[in-house]
Parts: C-alpha cells; sequence; structure tokens
C-alpha cells in the first residue's frame, strides 16, 4: 500500500511545484508590467525610461541575452532605439537599414505579426539580419513582435536567447503586452510633447498679441489725440487760412487712422480666406510710378533719397495686392531708415521678375530674420519721431505673396540695410493694354435720390443723412426695416438704395433687414452693408451674401463711390406727383 501511495504523493508535489512556479511567473510578470506602469505615469514627456523598463523586464523574464526596440524615424527606415546586451556597438554599424522583409523587425512590422524563430542558425525562412544579429551576440532564438499605435506600425521589441527552443505562449503575449505599452509611451511622448509645442506657441501669440494691443492703443490714440485738440481749435478759428490748416491736418489724423484700421482689415481678410486675386497683364512701370507718388514726400521729410529704377518690363498678378505689398516694403524701408535712401528696382530672373526694395538702415540680426514676418512682431523702434505700426506689414506682405504664388525673400547686413523683394511672373506678351483693378470713382449724379440708411448709432445716422443730403440725395434714416418702411409708406416711393449696418440692435443682423425691406417693397433694391466687424466669420457671411461691404471708419469719398457704382446706369425712381 506505501508503494502505491508513495508514487501519487510525488506526482501531486510535482504538479504543485509546477503551479507554484506558473504563479511565480505570472507574479514576476505582473510585477514587470506594473514597474513599466509606474515608470510611464512618470515619465510622460520621455519614453527612454519605459524602453530600459520593458529591456530589463525582458532580460530578466525571459533569460535574454540581447533585447532591444527598434523604431522606424521619419526617414521611413528602422533605426536602433534602445537596447540592452552585449557588442552595441558592433551591432549599431548595422542601422539604420531599409525598412523591407529582409529584417526580422522590417517583416514583423510589414505583417503587422509576432515572428518567431526557435532556431536561428538551423530554421528555415529565418532572415540574414536575424542570423546576423544573432552570430554577434552567439544568439541561438529569437522573438519579434510589432509596435502598433491604431493599426500604424511604429517599432518592433525583439529579443535573443543563448540556446535553442521555443518561446512560450504566455511569453510571446507578454512581448505583445511590452509592445502596446512602448507603442502607449512614444505615443504619450508624442502627443506630451506637441501640446507642450503649442503651449509654447500660445503664450508666444499671446506675447505677440499683449504687443499688439499696446502698440494699436498707442498708435490709434496718437492720430485721435491729435484730431480731438485740431478739432477745439477749429471751434475757436476765425482767419480762413487758419480753418484750412486745421483742416488739412484733421485730414492727415482721419488717413493716419484709417490706414491702421485698413491694415487690421486685410489680415482679417485673409484670416477669412475671402481675399481673392484678380490677375491681369500691366506693365511693371505703372506700379513702380504709382508707389515713387505715393512714398516721395515720406521719404522727402525723413531727408531721405527715394529712388525708383524705371522699367520696360510687363507683369501677371493682381495690381492692387502687388501695390499693397510692395507699399508695405517701401514703407518699412522709409520708416526705418535714419539715414542715406531708398532704392525700388527690378531684375529679370528667368521668366520671372523681382521687384527689389533696397534701404541703408540698421539692418536685421539672422536670428530674427523670420520673426520679422511673425504677426504683432516689431523689431525695435523705429525712431522718435514715427510709430512703430502694428506688427502686421511684412506678415500680410507674406501672406499675400503665398495668396499670388509671389515668393518673398529678405537678404540684410547689419549696419548696412537689407533688402526685401518679391519674384513676380513675367508677363508672357503684350496683348494691349490690360487695364488693373481699380476702385469706383466717386463720379456720377446722385441729385434727387431716395436713399435708406438703417442703423441703431443715432449719431452715425445723423452723420450719414448729412453727408448723402450735402451730395443732393433725400434721405430716410431708421433703427429697423420696420421703421423704414413706415416712413416709405408715409412718402409713397420706392428708394434707389439701401445702406445698412451689419450688426444691429438685439442681435439683428443687416443682411435680413435688407432681405426683409426688399421684400416688402416687391422689387431688388441696390443695396450694401456698412460694419465696424472685422471678425473673419462676419467677413465669410458678407462675402456668401454676395452684398459689399465696406468697413467703418468709411472715407466719405469711397462711400461716394460705392453708392455712384451701385446706382450707375440706373434711372432715378420718380417722386409721387
Amino acid at each position: 500500500m506505501a508503494k502505491t501511495g508513495r508514487p501519487r504523493k510525488s506526482g501531486a508535489l510535482l504538479r504543485g511545484r509546477e503551479r507554484s512556479r506558473r504563479i511565480a511567473d505570472l507574479v514576476a510578470q505582473q510585477r514587470a508590467t506594473a514597474e513599466v506602469l509606474r515608470v510611464m505615469s512618470s515619465s510622460v514627456a520621455d519614453p527612454k525610461p519605459v524602453f530600459d523598463a520593458i529591456l530589463e523586464g525582458c532580460q530578466r523574464l525571459f533569460e535574454g541575452r540581447m533585447v532591444g526596440i527598434n523604431l522606424v524615424g521619419d526617414d521611413g527606415k528602422i533605426h536602433l532605439g534602445a537596447y540592452q546586451g552585449r557588442n552595441k556597438a558592433e551591432l549599431q554599424k548595422h542601422f539604420p537599414v531599409p525598412l523591407s522583409m529582409e529584417s526580422g523587425t522590417g517583416a514583423a512590422i510589414l505583417r503587422r505579426a509576432v515572428l518567431h524563430y526557435p532556431d536561428v542558425e538551423g530554421g528555415k525562412d529565418v532572415p540574414e539580419y536575424a542570423r546576423r544579429g544573432a552570430r554577434i551576440n552567439g544568439i541561438k532564438s529569437t522573438l519579434f513582435a510589432p509596435m502598433l499605435w491604431e493599426d500604424r506600425a511604429i517599432g518592433a521589441i525583439f529579443v535573443g536567447r543563448q540556446f535553442v527552443g521555443p518561446f512560450s505562449e504566455q511569453e510571446i503575449g507578454l512581448l505583445k503586452t511590452f509592445a502596446d505599452q512602448a507603442a502607449i509611451a512614444i505615443q504619450s511622448a508624442r502627443l506630451f510633447n506637441e501640446i507642450q509645442e503649442k503651449s509654447r506657441e500660445l503664450e508666444l501669440a499671446n506675447t505677440f498679441k499683449s504687443r499688439f494691443l499696446s502698440a494699436a492703443s498707442h498708435d490709434l490714440r496718437q492720430p485721435l489725440h491729435a484730431l480731438n485738440l485740431f478739432a477745439a481749435q477749429l471751434h475757436g478759428a476765425i482767419d480762413s487760412a487758419e480753418r484750412e490748416r486745421l483742416t488739412g491736418r484733421i485730414d492727415a489724423a482721419l488717413r493716419a487712422m484709417n490706414e491702421l484700421f485698413n491694415v487690421l482689415l486685410d489680415v482679417s481678410k485673409l484670416d477669412a480666406g475671402v481675399l481673392e486675386a484678380k490677375l491681369s497683364e500691366f506693365p511693371a512701370a505703372e506700379l513702380l510710378k504709382r508707389l515713387e507718388t505715393t512714398f516721395a514726400d515720406a521719404a522727402r521729410e525723413k531727408g531721405l533719397r527715394l529712388r525708383v529704377v524705371p522699367s520696360r518690363a510687363w507683369v501677371r498678378s493682381d495690381f492692387i495686392l502687388l501695390e499693397r505689398i510692395v507699399g508695405n516694403l517701401v514703407s518699412n524701408a522709409v520708416r526705418y531708415t535714419a539715414r542715406g535712401g531708398v532704392v525700388l528696382g527690378c531684375r529679370r530672373r528667368g521668366k520671372r521678375l523681382r521687384l527689389e526694395v533696397w534701404d541703408s538702415g540698421p539692418g536685421i540680426p539672422q536670428d530674427q530674420r523670420r520673426n520679422v514676418f511673425r504677426e504683432f512682431y516689431q523689431l525695435g523702434a523705429p525712431g522718435p519721431d514715427h510709430a512703430g505700426g502694428l506688427g502686421l506689414g511684412l506678415a500680410i506682405v507674406e501672406r499675400l505673396g503665398r495668396l499670388l504664388g509671389h515668393p518673398v525673400e529678405l537678404s540684410s547686413r547689419l549696419g548696412r540695410g537689407s533688402t526685401f523683394s518679391i519674384s513676380v511672373p513675367l508677363a508672357a506678351g503684350r496683348r494691349g493694354r490690360a487695364k488693373p483693378a481699380r476702385a469706383a470713382t466717386a463720379s456720377g449724379d446722385l441729385g434727387g435720390r431716395l436713399i435708406v440708411v438703417i442703423d441703431d448709432d443715432p449719431l452715425v445716422l445723423q452723420a450719414m443723412q448729412g453727408i448723402l443730403r450735402s451730395w443732393g440725395c433725400r434721405v430716410t434714416t431708421a433703427q429697423s426695416h420696420a421703421a423704414a418702411l413706415a416712413q416709405l409708406e408715409q412718402v409713397k416711393q420706392r428708394p434707389d438704395l439701401i445702406i445698412c449696418d451689419y450688426r444691429l440692435a438685439e442681435g439683428r443682423s443687416g443682411i435680413r433687414e435688407i432681405e426683409n425691406l426688399r421684400g416688402a417693397l416687391g422689387n431688388a433694391v441696390p443695396a450694401f452693408l456698412i460694419s465696424g466687424d472685422t471678425a473673419p466669420e462676419r467677413l465669410r457671411e458678407a462675402a456668401a451674401s454676395n452684398f459689399h461691404l465696406l468697413h467703418k471708419p468709411v472715407p466719405a469719398m469711397m462711400l461716394r463711390a460705392m453708392v455712384a457704382r451701385l446706382l450707375k446706369n440706373r434711372p432715378a425712381i420718380p417722386r409721387p406727383a
């Protein structure tokens, strides 16, 4: 009886020991994966400590002589990301390698599957890469597990042992877990670093915007301050010559304010994507002449020489936008140059013409040449007697250049000056003088025209009524389409034109007010919008409505030009008898 019982007791003991060993292995694996998770939680920005923890676990649990993590780089090749084992320097010589089936990592990645080589030397279908790496360290069996993220392979983990024999299913499953953890660590680090980079960009943008708000406040207050003082002097002016002088100064202050607002409007239009290029062929000489006329006085006042080199070339571009680009470059050159002069000229380069603006200013440091094209960025002050602007001019230049497909370049030497250039396609040929786009003129007889003005600001209504009446128009003003309709019913006449503010009280839209008034009148009366809102979404809405949009403050001549344009070739509606 004793003999028959002893083998059962011995078998039970063996099974118990096997269970204990398995439990111990599972505990060790759980501890290893838990340790990796712990390291991941404390090393979000850098996956290297996670790689080290994984490789230490692989060496201990798999009896790995060589363990490593290979990564797919931005160049599409396989790189040795992390490694623990002998002869690292020798192994490193073989990297990077192409992502192909010729390597164990490449095969695992391309197949999206675990590759298992129980006998590297004697087994079949073993890649030469696996044999080569095994020979370096005397490896007999290897295991590769791909690292996947959203079905995208980013690398693979490999383990090599010194003895021939298969890896168990449990070991294969554990290596898959390690591969998943490594992939998570990589993506977490990438996401964390992207967030950090976005945070830095946001912080930088906030810094630039703070500078912008400060500059905008200063630069808008300057002409407004002067305007207040000139207006106060005008009240007491008796002499006609003094009134004329003050009126001229008031006009200059208003032009300065309008220029600042136009810069902001340019940025809003670019942000909204509503600015479209209208290409035509025109002589460069026409553009050069207009720029010389615009900036000659400003250069002369600073004691600078403005030289414009003539050109007989014809180019293909948007005349107005190209004038805006080169005008910004000349304006900057005049503003930031204290002595010497500014040269504007052209050079032929193959099938393109380079318009170049040279100045003898202080120059731009190498490390600041990209920054000057950023929004709200200003490189020092131009001088005590001239405002530095809003830091938007060169940002607009570059964005308009991209819109037109005209590359903008900068070269500079400290203490010697800077050269800005823009490359424009030469015109294919001269097929007649193509007229560039021009703003509408203020011509046209407006006498007797009935115009409806809708705005929720009483001062604006009074100002609009006064200027339109000075042009001979009859005017009906109201704060809503319903009030305007009631007044029109009294005079028993349809209007010739509707001018409506875009954003009205109580969230009402000027577009809807025009549509409602048109619907009540039963005909399509010409209409356009005026607004002080330059938000990109407002610009897109206005563009979709097909109504012209003028932005406050609107110069009187621009207002008259728009009125004349919409009433052109439309007979006046006769007054009721």
